[in-house]
């Protein structure tokens, strides 16, 4: 080996092991035993490696613990190019459920698009409005980039553009099968649902018709459809229809319950082992256990309750049980079951009027979560249900699902659904006739349904405006918890916000300002300055510029989550 080769390789080394001591940072451990100064030379000592390596690595998990935001492939879509528009919009009820995740935390609220990482650690949310920047056009965006260096200096995601819906309250369920020409019985908010004091109207609400499933719902929940045989990855050609003929669906056609047990086979899915119909009375018309045409590779007994003994003597095969069904129902039935849809794959049938509960029912607001049958028995029935080691009993799950349809019929639309009743709040706040003196009034509108959730909330809350923006916040506060405070200028209602963030038991803080001249962004730059440096570490910043993109109809939205300095860490207590 040549003499050049080792002083590289020897150079290299000293690059991994060792540095000047001249380069090396005094920083106290975050442990009780400090970390001593390190002596002068060219390189560190064994002891000195080790004991700096040990304290990196503490670092590094302590950085760990730090809360920040990313986007996912959703939210890098909807990053404002230098065009000055985005490729997918975000809506405004996006940019809600990440400030409302910020405060609730796992389980309340989940953006889909984007991730906010150790949010237990946030200390506040914080939102800053700022309305009149008129940013329209090409050079209006490029200069907008310019005269706000704040958000390159502090290292905030990119812009994203929220985009404002012509019809936010519209529905965009396709009409049921049932009957395509009252399309107005599958909308949420429909006059013949709501009165006028926003009272529900029980003899349209508990109808059984209002509860199916749409086709454009069945189609999203992945239910055996034939209308879409090319598109699933299931194989429908051994699928068969549950009638030949069916009549129009109403409020007097019987309900049936139905529930499966599947076991894995060797054709690496799960195939019908038991099926299970209860009726509107509770009492059992069909039960059968299946034999599977392929072998079973794992019972899943933990799940099924299915055992090799049960099956010991079965001969039904999944033909007979089809042949069965056909005859028990009436052309009008409606089935009824939790996640149906896995309960008609495994029976190979279609049919077109059912009940999911998992869809009627919603208790976290969150469109897209679904609960489990346990759960909704404990939480609407008090019933105890898939209980011990021995598997689900498809006889009791079904009985389960029947009581929670028939309880909802009792009630309401909205019982048990947290994202309706979200929804209907949000169309009373946008169908409102206040008049508010504030331009971009539908951007503000569809911000307040966020309010809302935060006012009734536990979480204390409070909220700086101008004074002729005190209109549009009436009717909205119905705790204790929230306090808005009107201030006459610009520079109270910043300094209001300051001095309210320094109290960190306010876990949400917002102010709404008016920019008079949409030249003087540099007045706009050294108020979210401000409102930056008043900040606690590990909060939450949203900065909302409305006014945006093609005719001022869309926002600009910048994210951050503040951390403190990289040479306080040892201070950080979380």
């Amino acid at each position: 080996m040549s003499i050049t080769s080792v002083k590289r390789k020897r150079k290299r080394k000293n690059k991994l092991v060792g540095q000047p001591s001249s380069n090396v940072p005094a920083i106290k451990h975050k442990r009780s035993d400090e970390l001593p100064s390190f002596p002068k030379g060219d390189k560190l000592n064994p002891e000195d490696y080790i004991r700096l390596k040990q304290y990196l690595k503490e670092k590094k998990n302590l950085l760990k613990t730090f809360p920040r935001i990313l986007l996912n492939a959703r939210g890098q879509l909807s990053q404002v190019n230098d065009c000055g528009y985005s490729e997918n919009p975000l809506s405004p009820s996006d940019l809600n459920e990440l400030i409302l995740y910020s405060i609730y935390g796992p389980g309340k609220y989940i953006p889909r698009w984007s991730s906010l990482e150790m949010q237990c650690n946030l200390n506040q949310t914080c939102v800053l409005i700022i309305d009149g920047c008129a940013v329209k056009t090409v050079d209006d965006f490029l200069n907008f980039k310019s005269s706000l260096p704040m958000f390159s200096k502090y290292k905030f995601l990119p812009p994203i553009e929220i985009e404002l819906p012509p019809s936010w309250c519209a529905d965009y369920d396709e009409p049921t099968i049932a009957d395509s020409k009252t399309s107005n019985a599958d909308k949420l908010f429909s006059g013949s649902t709501f009165n006028q004091n926003g009272n529900v109207d029980v003899k349209e609400v508990c109808s059984r018709t209002r509860l199916l499933l749409s086709l454009h719902q069945m189609m999203i929940h992945c239910y055996p459809l034939p209308t879409n045989k090319r598109q699933s990855k299931m194989d429908y050609n051994s699928f068969r229809f549950t009638k030949n003929h069916y009549l129009p669906v109403t409020d007097k056609s019987p309900m049936f319950a139905v529930d499966c047990e599947m076991c894995y086979t060797s054709i690496g899915r799960n195939e019908l082992t038991r099926v299970s119909i209860i009726n509107e009375q509770l009492n059992v018309v069909y039960e059968s256990f299946v034999k599977p045409s392929n072998k079973i590779i794992n019972y899943l007994t933990q799940y099924s309750g299915i055992t090799a003994l049960k099956l010991k003597d079965i001969t039904t095969t999944l033909e007979d049980v089809q042949e069965d069904i056909i005859k028990i129902l009436p052309p009008d039935a409606i089935l009824v079951g939790q996640s149906l849809n896995c309960d008609l794959d495994a029976l190979k049938l279609f049919h077109p009027y059912v009940i999911d509960t998992s869809i009627i029912f919603n208790l976290n607001g969150n469109k897209g979560s679904k609960s489990k049958l346990k759960l909704l028995a404990k939480a609407f029935l008090d019933m105890n249900i898939q209980c011990g080691n021995l598997g689900h009993d498809s006889v009791e799950d079904s009985r389960a699902t029947m009581l929670l349809v028939q309880l909802k019929l009792c009630k309401s639309l909205t019982y048990g659904d947290a994202y309706l009743v979200g929804q209907q709040r949000l169309a009373q706040f946008v169908n409102s006739k206040t008049k508010i003196n504030v331009k971009h009034i539908e951007t503000f509108k569809k911000f307040l349904a966020l309010l809302k959730s935060v006012s009734e909330s536990s979480a204390k809350s409070k909220i700086h405006l101008k004074r002729n923006l005190v209109a549009a916040y009436e009717n909205l506060w119905s705790t204790a918890k929230l306090e808005v405070e009107e201030h006459t200028t610009n520079k109270a209602v910043l300094e209001a916000v300051c001095k309210s963030m320094e109290d960190t038991t306010n876990r949400f803080c917002m102010a709404h300002m008016q920019l008079k001249n949409k030249n003087n962004l540099g007045l706009v730059n050294r108020w979210c300055e401000k409102y930056w440096a008043a900040m606690s570490s590990f909060a939450l910043c949203a900065v909302l510029f409305t006014g945006c993109g093609v005719e001022g109809k869309n926002s600009v939205c910048l994210l951050n989550v503040k951390q403190p300095p990289l040479n306080h860490l040892q201070d950080c207590k979380l």
